[in-house]
């Protein structure tokens, strides 16, 4: 009898099942969210970014943690209530590719529209050093408009990262200006 599927490998674990599960119900849930505001009236910007992010790694390895700075380009789509934004950043060592969602949250709370905080959830690809994996987790920021067309994005984020032994977490702060057209 011949073996027509030499190429495709087992499920290893239990744990590599229910890691994929995660990913796929949290990009619906993006996925869903993205596209639940098409009524909205948009604001589509681009803009750059600067980010720095403190890699942990697994308790069973002799790293304990690593510290990356990296540069990218952002490209998204903002309404009122919400704001959908793609990144793309990296370093010589570290490139990720991300889809992050936000939830602009009050702003009368401030009692200025120029200052606007938000809440948000994040998945993306991650390549660092030779091997490949993804994250997903959390950020939070504040959105503050300079003029009718230029906002600075300053965030904190912090990402759970599966399929990239050792590394279990990424945590940072990043800084974007970002261009609406």
């Amino acid at each position: 009898m011949k073996t027509f599927f030499k190429s495709v490998k087992p499920i290893k674990s239990y744990r590599e099942i229910y890691s994929m599960q995660k990913f796929i119900v949290l990009l619906s849930l993006l996925f869903t969210t993205l596209f639940a505001q098409q009524d909205a009236e948009q604001f589509h910007f681009v803009g750059l970014t600067v980010s720095t992010d403190s890699m942990d790694f697994e308790s069973i390895s002799n790293l304990s943690s690593q510290d990356e700075t990296a540069f990218g380009i952002r490209y998204g789509r903002q309404t009122l209530d919400w704001r959908t934004v793609f990144t793309l950043s990296g370093n010589g060592d570290l490139q990720t590719f991300a889809l992050e969602v936000d939830k602009i949250l009050v702003d009368a709370l401030f009692g200025m529209p120029e200052i606007r905080p938000y809440l948000g959830a994040s998945v993306g690809y991650l390549h660092y050093e030779e091997d490949d994996g993804y994250y997903y987790g959390g950020n939070f920021g504040f959105l503050l408009y300079t003029t009718d067309t230029i906002d600075v994005d300053l965030a904190y984020h912090y990402y759970k990262v599966d399929k990239l032994e050792p590394m279990d977490t990424m945590q940072g702060a990043n800084l974007s200006i970002h261009y609406f057209y």
